[in-house]
């Protein structure tokens, strides 16, 4: 691209750099950014790639050369603050809060500015009393201020690539406002979203700053459920056995602590974790079948429960793949897994014993093909883990926005329901003899435990899949409401 220099007559350095080309000639699509940073220039460069006409306003002439390079390489011109803002109506303000004092404010008047700062009080829990925004506004009266493009980092704003269809609120006064920079934002490849008046800023500044927020809720059921059941069986298999199994107490069970025991508490906690996160939607049925109506909302722990059922999944997921991984480094006959291999053949051979000295030992020789039910177990227990996986996938949102809503409720639903079945099967397979007895302390086995959830599931939609309920359940959901069953307001 052509770019054209002038130059001060007092020291020599550019003035401004002019860029020509397609950008520059854009017609009226025209943006001013204030502010020469890594954010700046980023939506500079995005702009003038989606064929806007930008302008970027310095504070100081006198730029390095290093600085002008890179200000050149996004296609925009450098100019003053005072000339970059007379150049177009929409103003980007890419300058820290901190600094607004020292904007040519009187040029501001009757100007679109597009407030992209976040809050400075360093915590998304923070309340704020005034957002930036509101601030600017009140600095510049005569002008529209719109919060927006705050959610967006320098990087990905200027790479573009994962964040394509990123939603990007909105907030401001203004119609006029709102209806530029919300083509403005689809101009570069991004979806509005209408957050309302202007004070909701307050809300969007503090958005980048949030940590995990969407994951407590999840992360502490999840954990909880962990820690119990990982508590249960040390005491289970480390200290029980010790006192009912063992004449003296041993310490050799506890090597097991961080492998064995850890290994079999991710498949007990995997599995409550998926039967978690369907059981909410089989309650949310037989309500709806109560009330005889969809219009109605459910209880706020139910609702709270239903909204963090991808967080838990993508949990059980990560859960499940660190359980496959470590179960296929122990999975053979030496490691508790006898039954599930053909049985072994003992020969009697010379055993050396305490360095120098050998007898005669009878020695186990281990078939280590598995039999029918460990051929099983492992075929279910890696159907079961590709299908979590297409579930934790489908549920991205890049992979969502290219779904339709068939493809998606099939993936979160048949696929779901497939993958509990599959898991429930794989654990099953492995521990069919030992679910109606308890050991050690006379506690149930972690393979009774990991079912309870997911068999009160498969029950529990068993029955709302008879047809007399099925039927009257699929016209609630589709609109049709019981009157003689909803009570009246």
């Amino acid at each position: 691209m052509p770019t054209n220099y002038s130059f001060t007559a007092e020291t020599g350095e550019p003035d401004s750099v002019e860029m020509t080309g397609p950008a520059a000639d854009s017609g009226g699509r025209r943006l001013c950014v204030l502010g020469t940073g890594d954010f700046g220039r980023a939506i500079a460069k995005r702009a003038v790639t989606c064929g806007y006409s930008v302008t970027m306003g310095a504070r100081s002439k006198d730029k390095r050369p290093d600085m002008l390079k890179l200000i050149e390489a996004t296609g925009a011109k450098l100019k003053t603050q005072l000339d970059a803002i007379a150049s177009a109506e929409m103003v980007v303000v890419a300058i820290s809060s901190n600094f607004y004092d020292s904007l040519p404010l009187q040029a501001l008047s009757n100007k679109v500015l597009i407030d992209v700062s976040n809050s400075n009080t360093g915590s998304g829990r923070t309340p704020s009393l005034r957002s930036n925004a509101e601030r600017l506004q009140e600095l510049v009266p005569s002008a529209i201020v719109v919060k927006s493009f705050n959610l967006l980092s320098a990087y990905l704003l200027e790479s573009g690539g994962i964040q394509g269809s990123k939603e990007l609120p909105v907030a401001t006064d203004s119609d006029r406002g709102r209806q530029m920079v919300t083509a403005l934002i689809r101009d570069l490849g991004f979806s509005p979203v209408d957050m309302g008046p202007l004070r909701m800023a307050r809300d969007i500044e503090r958005m980048p700053l949030e940590f995990f927020t969407d994951w407590r809720g999840a992360a502490t059921v999840v954990g909880t459920i962990f820690i119990v059941f990982y508590i249960f069986n040390v005491f289970k298999f480390q200290f029980c056995k010790n006192l009912t199994v063992n004449k003296t107490w041993q310490w050799e069970p506890f090597k097991d602590l961080l492998m064995t025991t850890f290994n079999r508490n991710l498949a007990v906690v995997a599995l409550t974790v998926l039967g978690a996160i369907y059981l909410p939607g089989v309650i949310a049925g037989y309500i709806q079948l109560y009330r005889g109506t969809k219009y109605s909302r459910f209880p706020g722990w139910l609702d709270r429960w239903l909204r963090m059922r991808k967080q838990m999944g993508l949990l059980m997921l990560a859960m499940g793949a660190v359980h496959g991984c470590i179960s296929l480094g122990i999975y053979h006959p030496h490691h508790q897994y006898d039954w599930l291999f053909g049985a072994p053949k003992i020969i009697r051979t010379e055993v050396q014993v305490n360095g120098t000295y050998f007898e005669t030992q009878p020695v186990d020789i281990w078939y280590h093909r598995p039999n029918w039910r460990g051929e099983l177990f492992l075929t279910t227990g890696a159907l079961s883990l590709c299908l979590v996986a297409i579930l934790g996938i489908g549920s991205l949102p890049s992979v969502t926005a290219r779904l339709t809503w068939r493809e998606f409720t099939f993936i979160q639903s048949k696929l779901g329901w497939s993958a509990l079945l599959v898991a429930s099967v794989h654990d099953a397979v492995l521990g069919w003899k030992f679910m109606l007895v308890t050991y050690n302390c006379y506690m149930p086995t972690g393979l009774q435990m990991a079912l309870y959830l997911p068999t009160l599931c498969v029950v529990g939609k068993a029955i709302l899949l008879l047809p007399p309920l099925n039927r009257r359940l699929m016209k609630i959901r589709s609109g049709w409401v019981d009157t003689a069953a909803v009570s009246p307001a």
